[in-house]
């Protein structure tokens, strides 16, 4: 029997890389875009490029937590099972801008999302003693919080810190999920994929996506292929040594020592504010 995976923001880049290399390996693939006129032209590309995998879509827009849920609804009405939820989708946004829910945007869709996403599948994960991966990057270094504004309502806004703050939170998210799921043998991760030349800056306009770190540092030049940064994805997906760590954050296949800011008292407080928003 195949395996199965959801993967969201699998309409391109790193998701739909990933998507089309688990798909050839004979993993069953729920692919996830923000609607289905975005999603069915990435369907037809996947099955020409894997005519003989199974590919599913699954919509819905992220930043809203009913669709989130309505997403994790389609996923159950077609698998009893899931071996792993990728938590791929994300964004980073120019001004701040505010969800139907009412949270800070990039917070919304990197963040809350995941976390909601993996309350509503945990169960079909528990099934296979399954994993959760989350799409962090190296850009955490820069984030932090401010427990009474963790939303950046009162100070002023920067979209690479509000960024930065949300791949940290996707590491916190991950050490805190491990402790909760660890004695049922479902096991979370997180990595960084690199500077990956994708779609993921489109919001900002063309020529802010091929540099979103201040001062230009890096450039398109240098960044590496959908492929490439989906490759720990896949890793933690599939290979069995994966199994053998739980909660922690990952580069290039290995295993990466995280700040001071990852700890376990900042982990459990995201935990509660996150459950507190969404509940």
């Amino acid at each position: 029997m195949s395996k199965t995976i959801l993967i969201t923001g699998a309409s391109t880049g790193i998701g739909k890389a990933g998507a089309l290399e688990l798909g050839r390996r004979g993993w069953k693939v729920f692919v996830h875009a923000r609607s289905a006129a975005r999603g069915e032209p990435v369907m037809d590309d996947l099955k020409k490029n894997a005519p003989n995998a199974e590919f599913v879509l699954v919509t819905g827009d992220v930043s809203s937590m009913a669709e989130v849920k309505s997403l994790a609804e389609q996923v159950k009405a077609q698998t009893e099972t899931l071996d792993v939820l990728w938590n791929n989708a994300g964004l980073m946004l120019d001004e701040r801008r505010v969800s139907a829910d009412g949270w800070e945007m990039t917070m919304a869709i990197n963040h809350l999302a995941p976390f909601v996403l993996t309350r509503e599948l945990l169960p079909l994960i528990e099934q296979t003693q399954g994993r959760v991966i989350t799409t962090s990057s190296g850009g955490y270094m820069f984030g932090s919080f401010n427990w009474d504004d963790w939303m950046d309502e009162k100070s002023t806004y920067s979209s690479f810190k509000a960024y930065s703050k949300s791949k940290l939170a996707n590491i916190l998210f991950t050490r805190e999920l491990a402790h909760r799921v660890g004695a049922k043998s479902v096991t979370a991760h997180c990595f960084h994929p690199g500077m990956v030349s994708t779609e993921f800056g489109r919001q900002r306009g063309e020529e802010k996506q091929k540099s979103y770190v201040p001062g230009g540092l890096f450039r398109s030049l240098f960044m590496l292929d959908p492929q490439a940064g989906a490759d720990t994805g896949i890793f933690l997906a599939e290979d069995p040594s994966a199994k053998n760590s739980n909660g922690k954050f990952w580069i290039k296949r290995k295993i990466r020592r995280t700040k001071s800011f990852d700890n376990d008292i900042n982990a459990v407080k995201l935990w509660e504010l996150s459950e507190k928003a969404t509940s």
